[in-house]
C-alpha cells in the first residue's frame, strides 16, 4: 500500500465515528495503532482540555499507557484522531501549528466532522514538517461505494 493511502478496517472507522458522537459537542481524540498504513486498533483518550467544544488535549496518562501498550505488541501509534463538532473535516491552523509543536508529524491526521450528526465525514491528512498538509485516501475493507 502506498504512503498516499491510510487502511482502515471499517469496524474501527464505527468505533471513531461512534467515539466522536457519544462526545459530541465536546470534540473527541485518539489514537490509531498498526504498522505502516494498515490500522489495528483505535484507542480513544479522554480529552482534558479546558475548552474541549473547540479543542483537544490528550490525557498524557492514558497516551503514554496506549504508546507502551502499542511497542509490546510490536506497532506504532500510526495515527492522530480528533473530531470537529461544528466544522467540516479539514484542518485548522491550530490543529497544523499543534502538530509542528508536538513532533508528530510522521503519523497521519485523521479528523471526523460532525457538521452533519446523520452524516458524519471522516478524513484523513499528512502534515509536513514545514507545516503543509497533504489529504490521504482512506482505503477500507468491504466493498467501495461509488455513485455514478
Amino acid at each position: 500500500m502506498k504512503n498516499n493511502t491510510i487502511f482502515i478496517p471499517k469496524k474501527i472507522i464505527g468505533e471513531i465515528i461512534s467515539h466522536s458522537l457519544n462526545n459530541d459537542p465536546n470534540e473527541s481524540c485518539g489514537v490509531l495503532q498498526g504498522s505502516g498504513v494498515i490500522v489495528s486498533k483505535f484507542h480513544p483518550l479522554k480529552n482534558i482540555h479546558e475548552n474541549p467544544q473547540n479543542r483537544y488535549t490528550f490525557d498524557p496518562v492514558e497516551h503514554l499507557n496506549v504508546e507502551k501498550k502499542s511497542d509490546e505488541e510490536g506497532e506504532e501509534i500510526i495515527a492522530i484522531f480528533h473530531s470537529h463538532t461544528h466544522t467540516q473535516a479539514y484542518l485548522s491552523e491550530t490543529d497544523v501549528k499543534n502538530a509542528l509543536m508536538s513532533g508528530y508529524i510522521q503519523q497521519f491526521y485523521i479528523i471526523v466532522s460532525l457538521v452533519e450528526k446523520t452524516r458524519p465525514v471522516l478524513r484523513a491528512y499528512r502534515i509536513s514538517d514545514q507545516g503543509d498538509i497533504t489529504e490521504i485516501i482512506v482505503d477500507f475493507d468491504g466493498p467501495k461505494y461509488i455513485s455514478r
